[in-house]
């Protein structure tokens, strides 16, 4: 992967000192490599004039989305070419086309970065650009208006925007970025009627003398365009504009009448009906007309393109299009071209489809507007984000206006505050206590008596092994006969045998009975969670942290922390105490003395255990966040890769990484020495203590207090249980974080729906007849409760009646 080239690199291409704009698509075949089978384009043709919108509209499949990458290169043809003034694109170098075409598509990409870095996107632009650039994209307002303004932070990880404030942060990127070309993917197909307003009125100021190519699905947005051209199937069926298609009576008035019929007013007219105190239902008669769609007949030659040289220079002799013949069924025609790299075959076949090689219509020549000019004009009125501008200063002098080329008609409004979510105030639940988790378990109390049991026999066998370990090697020092030590020393290997047969099947027991225990309590805890989910009221499941996703999530996930969080850790925890309290009363057969100052060293042990855990789970912690942070900036480039070669942007997210992965070197760097010291520390109190039971021992051996065997005998069964004293008391901080992760899932079990259903003290008339009355109804949805659905709504149904609201 590190040593893969780019096929579409090309850093020694043309770099034009100026373009015009001029646009062409010649004889274009184009696939998608994951799916080489299926054609996109089929012999497209399409010519754009500089400083001329031209909006591309066609059924769903029809082809017209892939214009877009073809143009960037994120693609490139299978056959055929993509001009820019007359130069194939594969010539030009990569760098320098991206950054002469401005792109802004319905899901604009945000890096999770401020604004201000989000508008600039890798370019080095003064704080007066950038902000003039959102004056101009009617973002300065919505901006100006939050507290840390252009500094906010926004994307995944930072302040939630609407689709308006994303679009026109988007729009400002483009207008920083001043393209001769402009490339707009259906921008306001998903906004609501005032939004698109605003949104329209910046991209009016946008497209003003530049080439733009508009990727549209509603019809009624491009009526103005300089030239509509329709799409069938990968090919161009008809050119022209508005009127000159209605016209025709073809593809493009079949569309625009099936969306006007299909069309639904956005909103109803504002009236006041709250005065009316009831609704008369009455019958109503009168019988509408159904809409029958037209169908186009198929057309072997289209009039629209008999009309296309008229405009762009084509001569009618030029063409030949048949389109009883289905674009589905063509493939490139054999005569490749040889830069396409496929064999070429002789060259005696006519392509379908024969376009004039160049511009034969002479276009006015438009200033390009100056975006980074610093001149400043006096500006009539206060509107911080008046059209009179220095960014889009240009002489319009035959220049065509763009102003109403997406607009319909409508009047000036102001951005719109961003709506920021008021914080919920519901409590915070709980972690249940360890009685209820033993609750929990009293089902399988069987399983945890025989786990328990298993448990207790395998940690006691810890310390007895330590004793008789001890046993073997005093053995080696008794006076006697050889005969006699070694079947002392036999008879204690024998007993060890024996020990390991009993540690085998104590092993399984723990391990077996604890793990059934462990599922079963999960798969209790899983169905108590799923039957407090269904009772749960509708509005419940409108919140985001509510959704089909995450509950899944959680049931799957969530309830394993019962587990984890007891059986797991109780198996544990019964052995390592079983083992201590062994070594404790073996010690104190031994010596009492040498008992009580192992006793003491217990917490000093305690502690070290439990602080080396939460050091290291402490520092890697925040070493995770770390990394989460950096892997949002690669998530980020990844999920809007288009949008990040797009705007060449992939330097400034290099830089972004990099600073990540710097912070996180220098962190980790200083956290290692932090936890290896603190790892040492601890290590150290460990043998300390070892260290003065071994002194201890010594000293009572010296005054007379226990013989030598004894002691040995004694700081062995203590050192053993050291180790499995440090375990269990280093299990406590994963046994809180355990019981605050079952808080969420004790928060599902727990809660009580505002809504309930099982309510035993609620009526259950006898008969039923089916008179519904609303009175004085007032609602919102929990998720919106800033917008009021019902104000005072009234309404009354007879039983056996139909109403239609």
């Amino acid at each position: 992967m590190i040593s893969r080239s780019s096929s579409r690199d090309n850093n020694d291409g043309n770099a034009p000192a100026s373009i015009q704009g001029n646009i062409e698509f010649r004889n274009v075949y184009f696939s998608y490599l994951s799916r080489p089978e299926i054609p996109i384009l089929s012999g497209f043709y399409l010519t754009v004039p500089a400083k001329k919108a031209v909006a591309l509209v066609g059924r769903n499949g029809s082809g017209k989305s892939s214009i877009i990458p073809l143009m960037e290169r994120f693609y490139d043809p299978t056959l055929g070419e993509v001009l820019l003034d007359g130069e194939n694109v594969k010539n030009l170098k990569l760098e320098w086309l991206r950054s002469q075409i401005g792109l802004v598509t319905q899901e604009p990409a945000l890096l999770s970065l401020s604004i201000r870095d989000n508008i600039a996107y890798g370019r080095n632009a003064t704080a007066d650009q950038i902000e003039e650039a959102a004056k101009i994209a009617r973002a300065h307002t919505f901006i100006s208006s939050l507290e840390k303004g252009y500094d906010t932070q926004v994307g995944r990880a930072g302040l939630a925007l609407t689709e308006e404030q994303k679009i026109k942060l988007s729009i400002a990127r483009a207008v920083l970025l001043n393209p001769s070309v402009l490339l707009l993917d259906e921008v306001t197909g998903g906004l609501d009627f005032e939004a698109e307003k605003a949104v329209q009125e910046a991209l009016d100021l946008l497209m003003l003398g530049r080439s733009t190519i508009i990727i549209a699905r509603r019809l009624s947005l491009i009526r103005n365009a300089d030239y509509i051209a329709v799409m069938e199937e990968g090919q161009l069926v008809e050119m022209g504009t508005h009127d000159e298609l209605l016209s025709l009576d073809g593809l493009y008035a079949e569309l625009l009448k099936c969306e006007e019929a299909t069309k639904l007013p956005r909103r109803m007219p504002v009236k006041d009906y709250r005065e009316r105190a009831a609704f008369q239902i009455e019958m109503d008669s009168s019988t509408s007309n159904s809409f029958q769609e037209p169908t186009s007949p198929k057309m072997a030659k289209s009039p629209s393109l008999q009309r296309v040289p008229a405009v762009h220079g084509l001569r009618p002799q030029d063409i030949v299009y048949n389109l009883q013949e289905s674009p589905n069924s063509r493939s490139p025609p054999s005569e490749l071209l040889q830069e396409n790299g496929i064999p070429l075959d002789s060259a005696d076949k006519e392509p379908p489809i024969k376009r004039q090689d160049s511009f034969e219509m002479r276009l006015p020549d438009l200033p390009k507007l100056d975006v980074l000019s610093a001149q400043k004009l006096v500006q009539n009125g206060s509107d911080p984000e008046s059209p009179v501008s220095p960014l889009l200063t240009s002489d319009p002098k035959n220049e065509r206006s763009h102003s109403q080329t997406f607009s319909r008609p409508h009047s000036h409004s102001d951005d719109s505050v961003i709506k920021e979510k008021d914080a919920k105030d519901s409590p915070k639940h709980e972690a249940p206590s360890i009685w209820r988790l033993v609750e929990l378990s009293f089902p399988e109390w069987l399983y945890a008596v025989l786990g328990s049991t298993g448990a207790a026999i395998f940690g006691s066998f810890n310390p007895l092994l330590a004793y008789v370990v001890a046993l073997i090697v005093t053995a080696y020092y008794r006076r006697g006969e050889g005969t006699h030590v070694r079947q002392e020393i036999d008879k204690w290997c024998l007993i060890i045998t024996c020990m390991g047969i009993v540690t085998v099947i104590a092993n399984f027991l723990q391990h077996f009975y604890f793990g059934i225990m462990g599922e079963k309590m999960t798969e209790r805890v899983r169905r108590m969670m799923f039957s407090a989910m269904l009772r749960n009221e509708v509005g419940w499941f409108d919140e985001e942290e509510n959704s089909a996703d995450t509950l899944s999530m959680r049931l799957a996930n969530d309830a394993t922390f019962v587990r984890a969080a007891f059986s797991n850790r109780l198996s544990i925890l019964i052995q390592d105490s079983t083992a201590v309290i062994v070594a404790v009363i073996i010690g104190f057969l031994l010596q009492w003395r040498l008992a009580l100052v192992a006793l003491a060293t217990l917490p000093v042990l305690a502690v070290s255990a439990i602080a080396q855990k939460l050091w290291l789970a402490g520092f890697s912690r925040g070493i995770q966040q770390m990394h989460r942070k950096a892997s949002l900036v690669l998530e980020d480039a990844v999920r809007n890769i288009y949008t990040v070669v797009a705007f060449c942007a992939g330097n400034k997210v290099m830089e972004l990484y990099q600073f990540q992965l710097n912070k996180i070197f220098k962190q980790s760097f200083l956290q290692g020495m932090a936890i290896g010291f603190g790892f040492g520390f601890s290590q150290f109190l460990l043998f300390a203590c070892n260290a003065l039971l071994l002194w201890y021992a010594g000293l009572l051996v010296k005054k007379g207090y226990m013989a030598p065997p004894t002691a040995l005998k004694e700081y062995m069964v203590f050192s053993f249980a050291t180790f499995a004293l440090v375990e269990p008391f280093g299990l406590a901080p994963y046994i809180l974080k355990r019981r605050k992760s079952l808080a969420s899932v004790f928060e599902i079990i727990d809660r009580v729906p505002q809504i309930e259903p099982d309510d035993t003290n609620a009526m259950k008339p006898p008969n039923v007849y089916g008179s519904i009355e609303l009175k004085n109804v007032d609602f919102c949805y929990p998720t919106r409760p800033e917008v009021l659905v019902l104000s005072n709504f009234s309404l009354k149904v007879n039983g056996g009646q139909t109403v239609a609201v």
